[in-house]
């Protein structure tokens, strides 16, 4: 992609003259327009290196038209005639000015210093200037070749049209537009996501012209965070088809992820157990026993299986368990808490109480029997 040839509007001034100047042999001479409805039209057509106001511009229309060209961040030349020499001198002037504008040496570098994407923008999406990080996120060489060019040429119109409407709202409220999470879809078909920012953009004389940013590519970040979340479904999911109780906690004791089986016996939902410890579900005694336990767990390394441990509900009802629990281990390899199990036994511990009962019971019928058969 080449850079884009520079313009030269002509306002008030025979197109053909300026066709002779030595600007146009590297650049284009737009048709001529005569009043102030025809110039602003071609501003938001053509980003507009040069506009010339000549001496067929009506004198009520030259200051209108000066203040327009400068609102759409086009260089000016005012000249007094037709004559080629005279046109040379004020576009080479114009375009000077222009230079000064964004061209600067400090103003160069620092855009090739900075690693984020920063741009500058005319009042019609235009780009005025770039750094090279926005050229590379553009996959183009160099950003001279975005000047003139706007979002619609690297973007799908998905995207282009709503970062254009931002822009046309930062224009017309005046108030900047901070930290927006932005879905790029790319022409070529990449998709990347940015963290935006963009403000007005004001002339020395407080003009508003445009506007400029920063953009922050958060492609890896986006990406990291949809595979926490299809890990962390997956495990939901996991958690939530399990028969038995499941949870993992921090080092505090603090719940920070349950399952359905637990919530029920807690009394609320796995959502509002995030953040609670077994403080916030038990008597006092029980709960501090839990938390010896965990700590036990977390100092030594080494897991609890199958403990026998009896636990009330919050509707009252009394429960058998199998608890196991054993360290959670963070990205870093350190014990950031623990996981637990717990399996319910209260109909075996039942079985269990029943059937120790009837042998009780057959034992004393067997010793009875025996009793009445020596005394026969």
């Amino acid at each position: 992609m080449n850079p884009l040839p520079p313009n030269l509007l002509s306002v008030g001034c025979a197109s053909r003259v300026l066709k002779l100047t030595a600007f146009a042999q590297t650049g284009r001479v737009l048709p001529q327009v005569d009043d102030l409805a025809g110039l602003e039209e071609a501003l938001k057509a053509y980003p507009v290196t040069v506009a010339v106001i000549g001496p067929g511009c009506r004198p009520e229309d030259r200051a209108g038209a000066a203040e327009l060209i400068l609102s759409y961040a086009a260089g000016l030349a005012v000249v007094t005639d037709d004559t080629v020499e005279s046109l040379d001198t004020a576009i080479a002037a114009a375009l000077a000015e222009r230079s000064l504008r964004g061209d600067s040496l400090f103003f160069v570098r620092l855009l090739e210093m900075l690693p984020d994407p920063i741009f500058y923008k005319d009042r019609c999406g235009r780009f005025l200037a770039a750094s090279q990080a926005i050229a590379r996120h553009f996959r183009v060489n160099d950003s001279a070749v975005l000047i003139g060019r706007s979002d619609f040429d690297f973007f799908t119109s998905e995207h282009a049209q709503q970062a254009h409407a931002d822009e046309q709202e930062i224009i017309r409220t005046g108030k900047p537009m901070e930290a927006k999470l932005e879905k790029e879809t790319h022409e070529e078909g990449r998709t990347t996501w940015a963290l935006t920012w963009k403000a007005p953009l004001r002339d020395q004389t407080g003009r508003l012209i445009g506007t400029y940013g920063t953009s922050r590519d958060v492609t890896e970040l986006k990406v990291t965070e949809g595979m926490l979340a299809t890990e962390r479904h997956l495990l939901e999911a996991l958690l939530t088809g399990m028969p038995e109780s499941a949870f993992i906690k921090d080092r505090e004791g603090r719940f920070l992820l349950a399952n359905n089986v637990l919530a029920n016996w807690k009394g609320c939902t796995p959502a509002e157990m995030r953040g609670k410890t077994d403080r916030d579900f038990h008597e006092p005694e029980t709960a501090e026993g839990f938390r010896r336990d965990d700590i036990s767990v977390m100092e030594s390394g080494m897991p609890v299986v199958n403990r026998e441990e009896r636990l009330r509900t919050a509707d009252g009802r009394e429960l058998w368990v199998l608890t196991t629990k054993l360290p959670y281990r963070n990205a870093h390899g350190e014990i950031a808490g623990i996981i637990g199990m717990s399996r319910n036994i209260t109909l075996r511990k039942d079985f269990d109480v029943n059937l120790q009962e009837a042998q009780a019971e057959i034992v004393a019928l067997r010793a009875e029997v025996a009793r009445l058969k020596a005394g026969g």
